[in-house]
């Protein structure tokens, strides 16, 4: 039964009332080791991302923490310790009485609370798990460098990357991603690292993009995780198209990745 710490964080955008939600799950024992060569890629390799629509910024933290306490619910038993940047979620289990009390009612209203659900269920998992809330600052200064700050700043980076990204899809942004100008078919591709990862990557340009990575150019992961094989290319109609894909791939685990794609690669 092993302790872990788990980070969430969220990207909104209001107007569209869309947002990315991002989740971290680490071995407590990680945040306490020394860490001063800490790699932000190997970090963001492990985060899981998600979209949810018709959300606002506080619906979204509450979606988010929810999610994210669901998936460590199928990991493990151990203790639990949540960060989060969110006023809304580290104060809600002091206020749990007072909610209860008014039975999710608003006092001035007298009508359930907009978000009175997702708090019953945040109660609800917090029996069940028992997890402990801590509130750390989003935005650090630049001299702050201890684990949990530097490790939640890329959880930050990661959701606002996220949700740039799929808010290009709906300008019908084509720019390239880092991959070249020449203007060739979309596909998302999979390698097959040297520590057994797949790696996802999108790119409109193949064999240009491949030969990046064998230079250690295309990505920082891949250049620690060289000599790595290409497993899988799937074509794609544009940009956004790949984009939708390789978020999606990015989600799944290794041996879902295997099983999704039909790799002839051990699970």
């Amino acid at each position: 039964m092993e302790d872990c710490a788990l980070f969430t964080d969220v990207s909104v955008n209001p107007a569209r009332k869309l947002g990315i939600g991002a989740c971290l799950v680490v071995p407590a024992s990680f945040l306490d080791a020394l860490l001063p060569g800490l790699e932000k890629s190997e970090i963001a390799s492990r985060i899981t991302l998600r979209r949810f629509e018709a959300t606002s910024s506080t619906k979204l933290e509450l979606e988010t923490v929810l999610w994210a306490l669901g998936k460590h619910r199928k990991r493990s038993r151990g203790k639990l310790k949540l960060y989060t940047d969110s006023q809304c979620i580290s104060g809600l289990l002091k206020r749990r009485p007072a909610l209860l009390a008014g039975d999710f009612l608003s006092r001035t209203t007298n009508l359930p609370l907009r978000n009175a659900s997702l708090y019953r269920r945040f109660y609800a998992i917090s029996d069940e798990l028992a997890f402990e809330v801590i509130k750390v600052d989003g935005h650090p200064g630049a001299g702050v460098r201890d684990n949990v700050s530097r490790i939640f700043s890329i959880v930050d980076r990661e959701a606002r990357r996220a949700l740039k990204l799929w808010m290009k899809e709906f300008r019908g942004d084509p720019a390239d991603a880092g991959n070249g100008p020449s203007g060739g078919k979309w596909c998302v591709y999979v390698l097959n690292c040297r520590n057994g990862s797949l790696y996802t990557g999108i790119t409109n340009d193949l064999a240009r993009r491949l030969k990046q990575h064998e230079r250690g150019k295309g990505s920082k992961y891949v250049r620690s995780q060289r000599p790595f094989e290409l497993v899988k290319t799937i074509s794609c109609k544009d940009a956004g198209e790949a984009r939708r894909l390789e978020y999606d791939l990015k989600r799944l685990t290794r041996k879902e990745k295997i099983a999704a794609l039909c790799l002839g690669i051990d699970p």
